[in-house]
């Protein structure tokens, strides 16, 4: 696996009830975690994610990731996203990066794109695009992370 030696920038996003957080804390918690910049209006966005969704429970058990899904929606349709994720009873963490600050900073230029950050916080993986299947592609990159 390359190697990208990308760490998370110190961009500030918000968490669902409109907090901010430091996106650098993402990918900080010793554990590997799988980024993904989404749109409610993206429809591969919501295919990958619910893809993920099905399988999260599983792939936490086994390799301890975390996925973290930041929304990339624009300001007059962020009241949409919590519902969505309700509806779709995705469970695991969502921030909104309305100003697409975070997204620019990493050169994340479309959605869905996904990053895979390992242990140490470094970004070692990154992928545009999502079709049906791919979900097996990124379980692979992760367990691929679990080994270093």
């Amino acid at each position: 696996m390359k190697l990208l030696k990308i760490n998370i920038p110190a961009v500030e996003i918000k968490t669902l009830e409109g907090k901010p957080f430091n996106a650098a804390n993402i990918g900080s918690t010793s554990k590997p975690t799988l980024l993904v910049f989404w749109a409610t209006c993206c429809a591969p966005c919501k295919k990958e994610l619910s893809s993920i969704s099905k399988v999260y429970k599983e792939w936490k058990n086994k390799t301890g990731i975390e996925v973290v899904a930041v929304s990339v929606d624009l300001p007059q349709y962020i009241n949409e996203v919590k519902p969505f994720i309700e509806a779709n009873n995705w469970n695991f963490k969502v921030y909104l990066d309305v100003e697409r600050n975070l997204m620019k900073a990493m050169n994340a230029y479309s959605t869905p794109h996904s990053f895979l950050i390992d242990k140490k916080g470094e970004v070692i993986w990154d992928k545009q695009g999502f079709v049906n299947g791919d979900e097996t592609l990124i379980y692979q990159k992760i367990l691929e992370v679990i080994k270093y």
